[in-house]
């Protein structure tokens, strides 16, 4: 079982924007474990890359786990939280409303393929701010641009419900993963008979509790994996009964065993 950790909250404005920009801007900076960047928008969109270490983004209606090597999407005016899950070497690219591809309108969690890391790496370490948009820079910026947003979608969201008793206990849910989380004593917590309970959930988050705990448990394991910890390991501390049914449940969520995802 883990154990719920106070979080560090810090405020966006401790990566701030420049005033004077090109249509994107590139930013590398640490957000140190277990640090969560308080609720906040921007005025253009967001290309967020975990080179190393893994986060979660929150959003009202749903939350995305990023580990290291995967990317995701926000949207310009999209409010959202960051919890880094371990310390995150985060590169990120800043991208004025009028260059955004009309597909990223809402966040999205995507793989990021060896050539777009090393890109975005490299034109995190290079590009200068004020690059010269019609010179070898602006062209670089604009190949990055035509690969990242054709970056293929993962399904690493898990929703969040939208009534606060239910939405507080799935919060709550996710600080112990591998409790059981029976669906009695859940719905006896909210004040519901379980059928009300079990219709209510799927309603408004568009699973069934047991479904919902299932991915929850199978994206934090997908964490704990690059995080270098061990499929048994993982498996007990899920609290499943065996490997091979922690495996069987990662397979029938993600599509592949969770050995793709080890370090």
């Amino acid at each position: 079982m883990k154990a719920s950790v106070k979080r560090n909250w810090v405020s966006s404005q401790d990566y701030p924007m420049p005033k004077v920009r090109r249509p994107v801007h590139f930013r590398s900076y640490l957000i140190k474990s277990n640090t969560g960047v308080l609720p906040h928008t921007h005025e253009f969109a967001q290309f967020h890359c975990a080179r190393k270490g893994n986060m979660r983004l929150e959003t009202a209606d749903n939350c995305w786990i990023v580990p290291s090597h995967y990317g995701i999407w926000i949207p310009a005016y999209m409010e959202h939280t960051v919890w880094a899950m371990d310390d995150v070497f985060l590169e990120s690219l800043d991208i004025e409303t009028d260059v955004v591809d009309e597909t990223i309108t809402m966040c999205k969690a995507v793989t990021i393929s060896d050539v777009a890391k090393e890109l975005i790496h490299y034109a995190s370490e290079t590009i200068p701010e004020l690059y010269d948009e019609h010179g070898k820079d602006g062209k670089l910026v604009s190949v990055l641009l035509d690969i990242i947003f054709n970056l293929p979608q993962v399904d690493f969201v898990l929703p969040w419900p939208q009534s606060p008793a239910l939405n507080e206990m799935c919060r709550t849910i996710l600080e112990s993963p591998g409790s059981e989380h029976f669906i009695e004593f859940w719905s006896a917590r909210v004040g519901m008979s379980t059928r009300n309970f079990s219709r209510k959930f799927k309603k408004e988050t568009g699973l069934s509790f047991s479904l919902w705990k299932q991915k929850m448990r199978i994206f934090e394991s997908v964490i704990m994996l690059k995080q270098s910890k061990s499929v048994t390991t993982i498996a007990l501390e899920m609290g499943y009964s065996s490997t091979a049914a922690f495996s069987y449940s990662f397979k029938s969520v993600l599509g592949v065993p969770p050995t793709e995802y080890s370090v």
